[in-house]
């Protein structure tokens, strides 16, 4: 079992464990990562304006805080897309559904996010730019996870042309629209391309290369590789914003509804009820649950007993357009508290 949490710095004691074990995960789990990458997460989650994209670390945890897998994916709101820089799960933890379960919530974060769709980089899965077999398995096996979700590449374009003499790191750029049939204008994905280029590979890619390649997209509106491993059914849509996360109880015992403040020289006036649950409703992270009554034992348990006894006094004994306000705080002997109900309300504040 495993949870996912959401870190967006590095300011907790928890936050930073989490990042040092992401980082001990990346390095067992790419191997041509730099030191600079490594050394870069902390910081990139808490400077957006030097990385020109916001930093979102998603973790799987266990009951005792070990990581299992990460995802990390930049808001670039510039663009308004979400790209994903990197998913994976700790060394000997792949199968167990710690990827799907991290890509998942990925996606549901970007629906909150209102962007066009994640973007992100995959290697190439054909045997004319993969010569290695085995390598070509995994990097099909990879495709096939995404293109599940209906994640494509972009094709007609040199995205995944070499860099250099002997380059054979080739990777598409691919785009998982979120369910939903979206159209790519051709010079809003340049500006995506270029942006990513230059965001990520800034100091190894010239400026020349990056604007060849983003100039390279010359279909409009840019078109989508066929599906190749799912070419039945429809993709997966995200079912809603936040929905993997588990609700948080709502109970609302609506005898106790108050609007105006009746007395007197009180100016207050609450909002209804009924404004605030249409309001929490909306989120989606609350799941309504029914009152149910209970022993006073457990009230009791943690409150005093003649506070309790106070309380059925006061309430049973006032008149149903009648409320009771603490004006007055007496302090006084705690063996000896007020006779009067009203006075009494203040002096159980104190």
């Amino acid at each position: 079992m495993f949870r996912i949490r959401k870190i967006e710095d590095d300011i907790a004691p928890a936050n930073r464990e989490a990042i040092r074990q992401v980082v001990d995960i990346m390095r067992s789990q790419f191997p041509r990562i730099t030191q600079a990458d490594l050394d870069k997460l902390p910081r990139q989650l808490h400077d957006p304006f030097k990385y020109k994209y916001r930093s979102i670390l998603f973790v799987a945890e266990d009951q005792y805080t070990h990581v299992k897998g990460f995802a990390l994916l930049l808001h670039m709101t510039d663009l308004g897309i979400c790209y994903l820089e990197l998913l994976s799960a700790a060394p000997g933890r792949t199968g167990g559904g710690v990827g799907t379960a991290l890509y998942e919530r990925v996606r549901e974060e970007a629906e909150w996010l209102k962007v066009l769709g994640i973007f992100f980089e995959c290697k190439a899965d054909v045997p004319k730019l993969v010569a290695d077999p085995a390598e070509l398995k995994v990097n099909q096996a990879r495709m096939r996870f995404y293109e599940r979700y209906g994640a494509r590449p972009i094709i007609n374009n040199d995205y995944a042309t070499p860099v250099h003499s002997g380059d054979t790191n080739l990777y598409y750029l691919v785009v998982d629209g979120l369910g939903r049939a979206v159209s790519l204008p051709r010079e809003r994905v340049r500006r995506i391309a270029a942006a990513i280029l230059e965001r990520k590979y800034g100091e190894l890619f010239s400026k020349e290369h990056i604007v060849r390649i983003a100039n390279s997209f010359t279909d409009d509106p840019v078109q989508l590789r066929a599906p190749r491993y799912y070419k039945r059914g429809k993709p997966e849509k995200v079912s809603g914003p936040r929905t993997g996360l588990r609700p948080i109880a709502l109970v609302v015992n609506t005898g106790h509804a108050i609007h105006h403040v009746r007395e007197r020289g009180y100016l207050e006036a609450p909002v209804r009820l009924s404004s605030i649950l249409r309001e929490l409703a909306k989120t989606k992270l609350f799941k309504r649950m029914q009152p149910r009554l209970y022993s006073e034992k457990y009230i009791t348990a943690v409150h005093d007993k003649d506070y309790v006894a106070y309380l059925r006094r006061a309430c049973t004994g006032m008149p149903a357009n009648k409320t009771i306000y603490p004006e007055v705080f007496p302090i006084r002997n705690a063996s000896r508290p007020p006779k009067s109900l009203a006075l009494r309300a203040g002096y159980y504040c104190i």
